[in-house]
C-alpha cells in the first residue's frame, strides 16, 4: 500500500518517549509499505539532540528516508512568530480553535497536505495526534487513522486539575473542555482511532462512545534494553523523563523536594541520578542544595545508568497516556517503584512487577524496604523484562499496527494503482 503518515514531531532520533513510539510504529509500517512522511519541525527537539538544527534536520532526513518513500519537514509557523507560544495560546483562548488544535495550522501546512493528496492516490492516511485531525479534509473519501498519545482532553483536564494557579487553572480545564468537544465532533472522521492503552480506548469512548478505538500499545526495543552485569558499588536511585514535558518535572520536584531528603537521611551512601533532557532552572536550583544528586540531562545512551542503579523511582502523577521509560526499565530488569498514574496503559501487577506507591512517605518506605532486600528487588526485575518481552516488544508491535491499517485500507478504498517514484526529501520551507 501507498500510505501517508503525518506527524507533529520528526520522529527522529528514538531518544524520548514520543519519539520512540512514533520512530518504531513507522519503521513497523514502512517494513511492508511504501509510506511517506509529513512531519512538523519542532526546533526545541532539535536543540536537545544536536549542536546544530541544520546538522539535526540533515541526519533525521537522511535516516528517515531510509525508511520511507519520500519525506518532507514543515515548519510549525504559529510557533516561529514572534511570541509564537504565548500569542497561539492566546489566540486559542479568544478564538473558536483551541491551542491544541491551533498550534499546527497555517498556509503552508496546508498547501503540503493539499498538493500531497493531488499527487498520489494514498490507500490511508496516518494523523497521530489530534492537532493534525484539520488536515483530514484534504483526503476526502481515503481512509484515516488518527493517533492519540494520550487522549488530550482528558489530560488537559487533569493538568487543570492538579494544578495550583488559578488563571493556569482555569486555562487547562477550559482547553480540555473544547477539546474534548472538537474529539467528539471528529471522531467520526477517522475509520480508526489508534491508542496507548485500553484504558485510553476507554477514555476515548467515553467522549465519543461510536469511535472505533484500538490499542496499540507503547513498546520497548527488547534488544537494544538488556539487564548487564554492573561493578557498581554505589547505592542509588534512577529517575529518567524528559524534563521539558510538566508531569515529569512535577515528579522530579516531588522526588526532590519531599521524598529524597528522608531516603537519604535513612540511607546516607544513597545516590540520585536525574536523567532528562532540558533541565529547567527550578530543578536545577533544588538538585544543588542536595546531596549526592546528579542532574545529567539529555544522555544519548541511558543504559550504563540505569543499569549501575540499584532502584528506578517514577513519582509521576499528571499527564496521560503511557510511559516508555518505564518499560525500557523494565526491559533491564530493574526494580521499579512508581506512582500508579505512571503504569497507567501498563499491564502491571503491583507487588509482582512493580511496587507501587502514591505519596512521599509511600515511596521513603518502598526505597527502604528494596535497599534491604535484595532478592526482591531481583525478583521483581525478572518479572518485569518477562511482561514486556510477552506483551509490549516493538518488533510485535509494529506488525500488529501494520495489520490494522490493512484491514482498516481494504475495508474503506476500491483497489487502485499506486504511484512509484523515487524518494525525495524537502527540509523546511520549500
Amino acid at each position: 500500500m501507498r500510505i501517508l503518515w503525518a506527524s507533529h514531531i520528526i520522529p527522529y532520533p528514538p531518544k524520548s518517549g514520543v519519539h520512540l513510539r512514533s520512530y518504531n510504529l513507522l519503521r513497523g509500517v514502512a517494513a511492508r509499505h511504501d509510506v511517506d512522511l509529513i512531519a512538523f519541525i519542532q526546533e526545541p527537539w532539535l536543540d536537545v539532540f544536536y549542536s546544530s538544527r541544520r546538522e539535526g534536520l540533515e541526519e533525521c532526513a537522511h535516516e528517515l528516508g531510509k525508511l520511507c518513500r519520500s519525506v518532507r519537514f514543515l515548519p510549525i509557523d504559529n510557533l516561529k512568530r514572534a511570541g509564537g507560544k504565548l500569542r497561539t495560546a492566546a489566540e486559542g483562548f479568544l478564538y473558536p480553535t483551541s491551542y491544541t488544535i491551533r498550534w499546527l495550522q497555517s498556509a503552508q501546512a496546508h498547501a503540503a497536505f493539499a498538493e500531497a493528496a493531488r499527487r498520489v492516490p494514498y490507500s490511508l492516511v496516518h494523523f497521530d495526534t489530534i492537532g493534525l485531525a484539520p488536515f483530514r479534509a484534504h483526503f476526502p473519501g481515503t481512509p484515516a487513522s488518527l493517533g492519540h498519545h494520550n487522549i488530550e482532553s482528558h489530560m488537559l483536564s487533569r493538568r487543570g486539575e492538579n494544578e495550583g494557579n488559578i488563571a493556569k487553572r482555569l486555562y487547562f480545564l477550559r482547553e480540555g473542555a473544547r477539546v474534548r468537544r472538537y474529539e467528539a465532533r471528529m471522531a467520526g472522521e477517522f475509520d480508526l482511532h489508534i491508542t496507548c492503552s485500553e484504558l485510553d480506548c476507554a477514555r476515548l469512548r467515553e467522549v465519543a462512545p461510536s469511535a472505533h478505538a484500538i490499542a496499540v500499545p507503547n513498546g520497548v526495543d527488547t534488544e537494544y534494553f538488556q539487564p548487564a552485569p554492573s561493578d557498581s558499588s554505589v547505592r542509588s536511585i534512577i529517575f529518567v523523563g524528559s524534563l521539558n514535558w510538566y508531569p515529569n518535572i512535577d515528579a522530579v520536584q516531588f522526588l526532590l523536594r519531599e521524598v529524597w531528603p528522608e531516603a537519604k537521611a535513612r540511607h546516607p551512601d544513597l545516590r540520585l541520578d536525574i536523567v532528562g533532557s532540558a533541565p529547567p532552572s527550578s530543578v536545577l536550583s533544588v538538585a544543588a542544595d542536595l546531596k549526592d544528586v546528579r542532574v545529567h540531562g539529555f544522555v544519548d545512551d541511558v543504559r550504563p545508568l540505569m543499569n549501575a542503579a540499584t532502584l528506578y523511582v517514577c513519582p509521576i502523577r499528571d499527564g496521560g497516556g503511557t510511559k516508555l521509560k518505564l518499560l525500557d526499565a523494565f526491559a533491564m530488569e530493574k526494580c521499579v517503584i512508581a506512582h500508579p498514574v505512571a503504569c497507567e496503559g501498563i499491564d502491571v501487577s503491583p507487588g509482582v512487577n512493580v511496587q507501587f506507591a502514591d505519596s512521599a512517605e509511600a515511596f521513603v518506605d518502598a526505597i527502604d524496604r528494596l535497599l534491604s532486600d535484595t532478592a526482591k528487588r531481583f525478583e521483581m526485575g525478572r518479572a518485569a523484562r518477562s511482561l514486556v518481552v510477552e506483551s509490549y516488544a516493538f518488533s510485535q508491535i509494529g506488525r500488529q499496527l501494520c495489520d490494522l491499517f490493512e484491514s482498516t485500507a481494504k475495508a474503506g478504498q476500491k483497489p487502485g494503482s499506486v504511484l512509484t517514484q523515487h524518494p525525495d526529501i524537502e527540509i523546511g520551507n520549500r
